[in-house]
Order: C-alpha cells, then structure tokens, then sequence
C-alpha cells in the first residue's frame, strides 16, 4: 500500500499523487520464473457525461452517472517493466534479471527523479540499476483531491522454477516502498511526456504455417464425437488498447501489454453432460511466448473455475489426435467437463464444491499467451492462431429425445389444457411430437 499524505481522499487500491511527488521501490526482483512485471495503471477518473461503461474501446455511454462517481478506466499507462527491459547488475538475458537488486521510481516531475537518484548514488547504490516509470500529466490529472485521477502500481508474478524459493520470497517481500513529497509545493515541475509503446514482434513471421495442422486436429476432434450435438465458438481477439481506452474514457480491465489475449464466449449452459474441448497453439512450443494459459470464466462473476498452462499441462495432448504430424508438440487440445473421470488431459468444472460452476452460468474462455521471447513486451496478436472451443453434448439420443418430448408436452398442456391427444391443430396447423429435442 502507497502511504497516505495529509489531506489526500484516499482510495483503496490506488493512490493520488501531486505533480511533484515520486514513489520509489526498493527491493530485489524475484527468484527465476517464467515472468515478472511491474505496471502503472490509470485507475479510475472523475465521470463525465458520455464516458463509455463497457470495454476496449467499444464501450456504450452510460446513461446514469456510476455510483461512486468514477470511470473505471484500469488501463496501463506504458509498457511494463519486466526482465527483458529492467535495469539490473547482470549480463543483459532475460534470466539473468531474476534476484537481482533494482531501484524503480515512478514520479509525473524529473526534477524530483534527478534528486532522489542522486542522493541513492551518493548513499552507493549502483546508478546501472535505477528504473525510471515517467508519468504524464498528458495522461493523469493529478492531484490529491476527490476530482483528481487515481493511479495504482500493479506487480505480476508467473511460474516459479522452485516452490521453495517462491515461498521463502513470497514470505516476506524483500522491498522497501517510499513515498516522496516536497514539505513545500514545488512551484515549477520538469513533465514527462506520455510514454510511447515497443512495438510487437517486429520481426515474427505469422502462425499460418500452423494452420493446415490445426485444421486437421479439430476434424479429427469433431470425427471422435460424430453423431452428438455439438458446435464450435468463434474466439476473437481481446483487443485491449491502454492508449485508447484512456483516450476514449473506457474501461481496459487492467490489461498487460507483455500478454497478447483471446476471448471465446460460447454462449450455452454448462449441463452435467455438457463438454468442452479447447484447441489451440503451445505458443511456447512454437516460439511466440515464453509461456501460455487458457483459463475458464463463470460469466456471472468472471471468476475463474478451472486453467491450463504451457507449463506442464499441454504438450503431448494432441498425441491420439495426430500422432503423425510434425507439428503436434506445438498444440493442445484439453477437455473441461463436469466429471473427467478416467479421462486425460482433462479438467473437472463440479456442479458445487471449489472450482465449481452453476449449470445456468455462462462461460468466458481466456487465452494469453507472455512475453515474445525476442522482444520486450507480449507478442502481436495478429501473428497468432486463434484458439478454438467446441462444445459437444454427450446426452444419449434417447435420452434426449425422451427430454424433447417431455418438455413439447408440458408446453402443449400449458397452451391446451384438457387435451391429451397425441397431436393438437393451432390455427390449420398440425403440431406433432418432434422427431428432435427441442434446444
């Protein structure tokens, strides 16, 4: 938590800043893992008439003013800190920037960047290993006032090597976190400009090269389950842009530009018998990432039910789909149902219980994929296969027939109470039992 100055109306995961403050973090970066990231958010922002109340640029202008007053903007005001970028002792790989010590200022005035680092340097901390977020006041209205923006620092971490040393860091964080004001205002600031974007994966071909092969995999999926109802989701891009969702006033849900995202929204129920099978590309395998996850929403409240990853959990589940193709380390297909007994690479979403999901939840499928291991943000989206969802009902057909008829019945004594023929004449028209479930 950033300390709270006199006379500051407080937020509670965020802070307001004058224009002549600075925070300042001192610490050592964590243990090896396949991730870390340190971000500035612009939290939330006074309301103003026509700010948009939904996401990613294609939000729709509220109509009554939010109850707290705000627009929930949460999106990054530049690219993350991470350790393809950070200013650490070290021989400049990625790995090499893990338990390392740094310093990380984030102040909107250079003037007081230049102090604090200079009396760090005569104190004898290493100027090779300050870290400088800038923050613009072309971005941010500061101040400490209720009208003022509020910002908040976020800090991701993904995928320890060592359990142990994940705990022992997690334990007690070895950081020191300042904040630094002037006992008088300054009268004069030096701004930052707003921070440009890296761009991504300047130099990566696309994933067309995958696209025969996955092609193939999804045919050979649907010929496993022929005869069964089912249907495949279109997923789509989450293009969350931090730049235009602060321009436009609309809400990013707190985006990484080290992650590129997909979204699948299948839009059906989640019955006992109900089964999803998720088709995709180990982008780590196939070079894109440096590690990859799908996870799996209740629409209800967005909380996650069940997750995969690139670490551990894809490679070799495409193995009876296409044993034959070169490609088939490079994709995985996982299955989600309510009960995978005696099945591989599958995960159980239970009716009740941890990790459970209603039958009348909707889902929300994620996947995002970190960190182009030849850049220093997430890779382009544009140079990605989408994943694919399919979802299949394993219901036998009798039994959903049985299900079809009973449901017709009901409806047809409702409209026609007292009649029990087997077949009833609406307006001319002859209404049968259906050879089919009613969907």
């Amino acid at each position: 938590n950033i300390p709270v100055i006199p006379n500051q109306v407080p937020f509670s995961y965020g802070t307001r800043m004058r224009e002549d403050e600075a925070i300042v973090l001192i610490g050592v970066t964590p243990p090896l893992a396949k991730y870390f990231g340190f971000t500035f958010y612009l939290n939330n922002v006074e309301y103003n008439v026509g700010d948009s109340n939904g996401g990613y640029g294609k939000g729709i202008p509220t109509v009554i003013k939010p109850e707290d007053g705000r627009s929930h903007i949460q999106a990054s005001l530049e690219d993350p800190i991470n350790p393809s970028n950070m200013n650490v002792t070290s021989n400049g790989s990625y790995d090499d920037a893990f338990n390392k010590d740094f310093v990380l200022i984030s102040s909107p005035d250079q003037n007081i960047v230049s102090t604090i680092k200079d009396q760090l340097i005569k104190l004898g901390v290493p100027e090779s290993i300050f870290n400088v977020q800038g923050l613009s006041s072309e971005t941010i209205d500061f101040g400490i006032e209720e009208k003022h923006d509020v910002v908040s620092p976020l800090f991701r971490m993904a995928f320890f090597d060592d359990e142990d040393d994940m705990k022992d860091y997690l334990r007690s964080i070895p950081w020191s976190l300042l904040r630094v004001t002037p006992k008088v205002m300054a009268n004069e600031t030096i701004p930052f400009d707003r921070i440009g974007r890296d761009v991504r994966s300047a130099d990566a071909t696309t994933q067309e090269y995958l696209r025969p092969s996955m092609n193939q995999l999804v045919r050979e999926i649907k010929q496993q389950f022929k005869g069964r109802d089912g249907f495949e989701a279109r997923s789509l891009v989450v293009d969350a842009d931090p730049d235009k969702c602060i321009d436009e006033r609309t809400k990013c849900f707190f985006e990484n530009t080290d992650s590129a995202y997909f979204g699948n929204f299948p839009g059906r129920l989640f019955p006992e018998y109900g089964h999803f099978v998720v088709i995709g590309v180990n982008h780590v395998e196939a070079g894109y990432a440096r590690y990859s996850s799908v996870t799996l929403y209740g629409a209800r409240e967005f909380i996650s039910v069940g997750s995969f990853t690139s670490v551990g959990d894809m490679k070799g589940s495409v193995d009876r789909y296409i044993p034959d193709d070169p490609y088939k380390d490079q994709f995985y297909a996982m299955h989600f149902k309510r009960n995978c007994t005696g099945m591989e690479y599958c995960i159980d979403v239970p009716l009740e219980g941890e990790g459970s999901m209603v039958a009348r939840d909707t889902q929300i499928f994620m996947d995002r994929a970190y960190m182009d291991p030849n850049g220093t943000n997430g890779p382009d989206p544009a140079k990605l296969l989408p994943f694919r969802v399919i979802y299949i009902e394993e219901q036998p057909l009798s039994s959903k027939v049985s299900l079809g008829k009973e449901r017709f019945s009901q409806i047809r004594k409702r409209l026609f109470p007292g009649k029990d023929d087997k077949n009833t004449t609406v307006q001319g028209l002859n209404v049968p039992y259906p050879p089919y479930p009613i969907e």
